[in-house]
C-alpha cells in the first residue's frame, strides 16, 4: 500500500506485515468457516430430526440395507464390478454409472455413532465439507489467474470468488442430497490437477479420484488444461512478455502433463469402451427422465440448443423454467422450427461468445487467454449437447462445473466493482462523495450475497424432505410423469402423517395419463389396490409390474408370494389358479415377443458387420 493516499500498491510492492497476514488468513479463515455453516444451517432446521429414514430420492437407494458395496457387506473388488447403484456393470439393467471411489466413501466415511449424528446426516455433513474445499481451491485458482492484481485485490477476490461459489442456488442439488456427492468430488479433483505447480504425483492422483468419483470428470479435462496453461503463462511472463511466442514456449514446458493427463483420460475411455460400459442402454432412457433423445433432424438440434442456453442460464444465476429436482416428460416443449421465440437465447449466447472473442483479441493475448478459460469451463456442458447419450435432460448438478469458471470471473467483476468503479483518487484522497459510493456499493453486494443465501436457504430445506420437494418440482413442471409418481408414494403410506389413497391414486392416474408407457406406475398402483382390497385390480396392476424392466425386480417376489397363498385357499383357490393362468400366458407371450425382437436386432447387426 502507498504511504501517502492510501492506494493499492502494484505487485512486487513491499510484503504486508505480519499482522496484516495474519489479519488476512483469520478474514479467510471466517469465510471458510461461514462456507460450512451455510449448508450445516439448513440441514439441520428439518421439520423433524434428520434419521436415515429422511434419505431423499436416491439417497435411499445409496443407503439402502441391501447395497452391500455401501454397508461392506459385499467384496472390495465388488465394488469396482458394480455400478453406482450396486448392479452389476454388465447387467442389462444398469446405467453404466461407475463411480466406485465415491461408493467408496460411503462405506468408509459412515461416522456412525458420532456425536449421536445419524448416517444420513454424517453424510450430507460430508458433502458440505467437500464443497467448502472446493470452493477454498476455486478461490485459490482464481489467485492464480489474475496474478498482477495488488494485495488488497488479491484478498477481495479470494473471498468473493469463494463466496460466489458457496452461495450459487444451482449447488444445492449436489451439496444437500448426499447421493449426489460424485459430482462434487470430480469438480474437487479436477480443480487440484488444473495448479501447474502441484506434484505431478498428486495430480495423476487427482486425476484417477475424479474419474473413478464421476463420469463427469473426463468433460473437465480440457478446461483443466486451458486452466493450467494460462496461469503458468502468466506466472511465468510480465504482463509485457506476453504474445503468442511465450504461451507456445508455455505450453512446451507443460507437454510432460498434457501426455499423462490426456494418456489417463485415454486409458479410462478405451476401458470403459472395451467393456461396452461407456453409454447407457437405449431401453433405459425414458420420456419421463429424458423425453429428448428420441428427436430427431432439425427439431431434435434446435431443441438441444435451447437445452443447452438453458443450462447455461442456471450458471449464470438465471434459470426461467424454476427448480425442480428433474425435469421429465412434458416440462419443456419441443422447438420444432426457426420461429419459436425461445431460440433467442441460444443466439444470444452465441453472440456473447462472439463478440468477447473478438473484443478480448484486439484487446491482445493477455484477455485473450483469459476469456477462452472462461468458455472452456462452459464446455463441460457438453453431456446435454445431444451428442451422447444421458440419462437426464436437465439438472443442477451438470452446470456445477461450469460454476466453477463463473465463480472466478463474477469474484473478478465483484472486486473490480467495489474497489475501483465509480472512485475517484485524482486529489490523492477518497472523498467525501466516494466514501459514499463505496457505502452504496457494499449495501449493493451484500443484498446481492443475502439473496443469494435466501435462496440457497430455502432450496436446501426443500431438499431436507420429499414432500416439499416434489411439491416444489411440480410446480416448475406440473406435467412430471416421474414427480406424479413419487409423490403418490408418499400418500400410500410412505409417511403414515401424509396418508391418502385417494390422492395417491389421482396422482398416479396423472402420471399415467401424461405418459402411457410410464410402466413403472403399475407396480405404484398395485400397492395402493392391494391396500383398498381391490384384488382383481391388483393383480392385473401386479402382472404389469412384472412385464416392466424397471420394476421387474421388485415385482417378481412379490408375484411368488401372492399367488402362492391365494391359489392355496381351499374355497377360491381354483378360481385364482385360472387367474394367474392367464397372467402367465401374457407374461410367456411378452417374454417370447422380446426373445424374437432381440433375434431380430441380432440378425440385423450380424448383416451389417458382413457388409
Amino acid at each position: 500500500m502507498s504511504k501517502t493516499d492510501g492506494t493499492a500498491a502494484p505487485v512486487g510492492a513491499r510484503a504486508p506485515t505480519y499482522q496484516r497476514r495474519r489479519l488476512q488468513n483469520l478474514l479467510l479463515f471466517f469465510i471458510h468457516v461461514v462456507s460450512i455453516a451455510l449448508y450445516l444451517i439448513p440441514l439441520t432446521s428439518a421439520p423433524h430430526r434428520v434419521s436415515d429414514a429422511d434419505a431423499v430420492l436416491d439417497e435411499a437407494y445409496i443407503l439402502s440395507r441391501e447395497n452391500g458395496d455401501v454397508r461392506g457387506s459385499s467384496n472390495l473388488t465388488d465394488v469396482f464390478k458394480n455400478d453406482y447403484w450396486g448392479r452389476p456393470m454388465n447387467s442389462p439393467s444398469s446405467h453404466k454409472s461407475w463411480r466406485p471411489f465415491t461408493v467408496l466413501t460411503f462405506r468408509w466415511l459412515k461416522g456412525g455413532g458420532i456425536l449421536g449424528w445419524t448416517e444420513l446426516f454424517v453424510h450430507r455433513a460430508i458433502n458440505v465439507i467437500f464443497h467448502a474445499a472446493t470452493a477454498e481451491l476455486c478461490s485459490i485458482s482464481a489467485v492464480r489467474l489474475f496474478p498482477d492484481l495488488d494485495t488488497v485485490h488479491l484478498l477481495a477476490l479470494r473471498c468473493l470468488t469463494k463466496l460466489l461459489f458457496v452461495l450459487h442456488p444451482a449447488h444445492v442439488e449436489v451439496v444437500a442430497n448426499a447421493a449426489n456427492r460424485p459430482h462434487i468430488l470430480a469438480i474437487l479433483s479436477s480443480s487440484l490437477m488444473l495448479d501447474p505447480d502441484n506434484n505431478l504425483i498428486l495430480v495423476i492422483g487427482a486425476e484417477a479420484v475424479g474419474l473413478l468419483s464421476s463420469e463427469t470428470a473426463i468433460f473437465q479435462l480440457p478446461a483443466v488444461l486451458a486452466t493450467m496453461t494460462v496461469i503458468r503463462w502468466k506466472q511465468s511472463n510480465l504482463p509485457i512478455n506476453r504474445s503468442f511466442r511465450t504461451f507456445t514456449r508455455t505450453m512446451m514446458t507443460l507437454l510432460p502433463r498434457y501426455f499423462i493427463i490426456g494418456l489417463i483420460g485415454l486409458i479410462y475411455l478405451i476401458g470403459r469402451k472395451q467393456y461396452d460400459t461407456l453409454s447407457i442402454p437405449d431401453g433405459l432412457i425414458r420420456p419421463a427422465e429424458n423425453p429428448f433423445y428420441a428427436l430427431t433432424g432439425t427439431t431434435r438440434a434446435l431443441t438441444y440448443a435451447l437445452l443447452l442456453a438453458i443450462h447455461v442460464g442456471k450458471v449464470a444465476l438465471i434459470d426461467p423454467i424454476g427448480f425442480s429436482h428433474e425435469y421429465g416428460f412434458e416440462c419443456i416443449r419441443n422447438v420444432t422450427g426457426l420461429g419459436d421465440v425461445r431460440l433467442l437465447a441460444p443466439v444470444s449466447i452465441c453472440l456473447i461468445v462472439v463478440v468477447g472473442t473478438l473484443a478480448s483479441a484486439k484487446r491482445g493475448w493477455d484477455p485473450l487467454m483469459t476469456w477462452a478459460v472462461l468458455v472452456s469451463w462452459f464446455l463441460t456442458l457438453f453431456p446435454v449437447s445431444g451428442m451422447i447419450k444421458v440419462g437426464t435432460s436437465i439438472a443442477d448438478r451438470i452446470v456445477m462445473a461450469s460454476t466453477f469458471a463463473f465463480a472466478i470471473f463474477g469474484g473478478r467483476f465483484l472486486s473490480y466493482f467495489l474497489i475501483d468503479f465509480g472512485q475517484n483518487t485524482k486529489k490523492g484522497r477518497r472523498s467525501t462523495a466516494n466514501l459514499g459510493v463505496m457505502f452504496l456499493k457494499l449495501g449493493l453486494t451484500g443484498i446481492f450475497f443475502a439473496a443469494l443465501y435466501a435462496r440457497v436457504h430455502y432450496r436446501s430445506v426443500e431438499w431436507m424432505d420429499s414432500l416439499t420437494l416434489l411439491e416444489s418440482s411440480l410446480r416448475s413442471c406440473p406435467r412430471s410423469a416421474k414427480s406424479n409418481l413419487e409423490i403418490s408414494k408418499i400418500y400410500s403410506g410412505l409417511y403414515p402423517e401424509h396418508f391418502d389413497l385417494g390422492k395417491a391414486i389421482s396422482l398416479l392416474e396423472k402420471a399415467e395419463e401424461i405418459d402411457p408407457k410410464y410402466c413403472d406406475v403399475h407396480q405404484q398402483f398395485a400397492h395402493c389396490y392391494i391396500q383398498q382390497g381391490k384384488y382383481l385390480e391388483f393383480e392385473e396392476r401386479l402382472t404389469n409390474a412384472v412385464l416392466c424392466p424397471f420394476s421387474m425386480s421388485a415385482s417378481v417376489p412379490l408375484w411368488q408370494r401372492y399367488w402362492k397363498q391365494i391359489t392355496s385357499d381351499a374355497r377360491t383357490g381354483h378360481l385364482a389358479e385360472r387367474r394367474m393362468t392367464k397372467y402367465e400366458a401374457l407374461i410367456q407371450e411378452a417374454i417370447a415377443a422380446e426373445n424374437e425382437r432381440e433375434l431380430r436386432e441380432q440378425a440385423m447387426e450380424s448383416g451389417r458387420d458382413e457388409l
